[in-house]
């Protein structure tokens, strides 16, 4: 893995991470990291797509790892932080676009899979398909709470305090549903040696901002509305995975309620598959290698559509 800096959206300066050691590489897939993490989790993963000859990249997103730096984690900068950053993707997907002359396969996890949501609304035209990982529709009462409570507290303390309520309100929640196995962050996977790493990272699990969360959740309320899912190229490969005892995904309803919407769009190559007993964070699950295998049928599968196109 190689580290370059990169001028995103309004030339905001962003920790560009890229795995180019594949041999004659045939695709590009860019990642989108999850909430309170960074890019660098994913190296695994992406020397797995490297021997699979795909060139991998993505970024630390604003308020997060080296883009925002030790001191600044959580904190985001002024503007709309969401919609700032899949514009910052949408300037990644040309950078990559521009180097090296491949289609392009995005995947999102979590947060990131919210953020490629989005993007695929502004994007969907220039990329061969979409991995939306740990996600959901979430479009519900909670949501409208949360946006109404980040935009007072917001006001209140302003945008970079922590949101210290917002997060016991949704990671205490997900927790809760283990809180038998007495082990922090159990919701994440089922693997004690990966929570353990995740949670000594000191770029990890961090409190983010009000700033942030009244950007995500202003987000999350605009997304799922019927003239934006509209904009989605209707032969657009999605394939949506999760695992069935992921809280962020409803244990598998809010995952089959995304998957819903977007057939209910007209999307004519959306498919979805849900791991049994596996939680939020499936690329660092005991059943990793079955996830990666998945999305690398998955990418194959985009690249004999993309062929047949040209």
């Amino acid at each position: 893995m190689k580290e370059i800096i990169f001028y995103g959206y309004k030339d905001y300066k962003l920790n560009l991470a890229v795995w180019d050691e594949a041999e004659n590489p045939v695709a590009v897939v860019q990642i989108l990291h999850g909430m309170a993490e960074h890019i660098a989790r994913y190296d695994d993963f992406a020397r797995y797509l490297n021997s699979k000859g795909y060139i991998v990249l993505g970024d630390d997103h604003r308020g997060h790892g080296k883009t925002a730096g030790a001191s600044n984690l959580g904190k985001v900068p002024d503007g709309d932080c969401f919609f700032d950053t899949v514009q910052d993707e949408i300037l990644i997907t040309k950078y990559a676009e521009d180097t090296y002359r491949l289609p392009i396969i995005i995947f999102g996890h979590s947060y990131g899979s919210f953020l490629a949501q989005a993007y695929i609304q502004r994007n969907s035209g220039v990329i061969a398909g979409a991995v939306l990982c740990g996600s959901a529709c979430q479009n519900g009462a909670d949501v409208k709470a949360g946006k109404v409570l980040s935009a007072l507290q917001h006001a209140l303390y302003g945008k970079d305090a922590e949101a210290k309520l917002i997060r016991k309100m949704s990671f205490g929640a997900y927790d809760a549903q283990f809180i038998g196995e007495n082990k922090k962050f159990a919701w994440g996977n089922r693997d004690d040696a990966e929570r353990e790493k995740y949670l000594a990272d000191p770029m990890c699990n961090f409190t983010l901002s009000l700033g942030f969360y009244k950007s995500f959740f202003k987000a999350l309320c605009k997304i799922y509305r019927s003239k934006n899912l509209s904009n989605i190229r209707k032969d657009l490969p999605v394939f949506i995975i999760s695992g069935d005892r992921d809280p962020v995904g409803g244990n598998g309803k809010l995952v089959s309620k995304l998957y819903e919407k977007y057939i209910d769009a007209g999307l004519g190559a959306v498919s979805m598959k849900l791991y049994p007993e596996a939680r939020h964070e499936i690329l660092n699950e005991i059943n990793k290698e079955e996830v990666y295998s998945d999305v690398n049928d998955f990418v194959e599968t985009c690249l004999r559509i993309y062929e047949n196109t040209k």
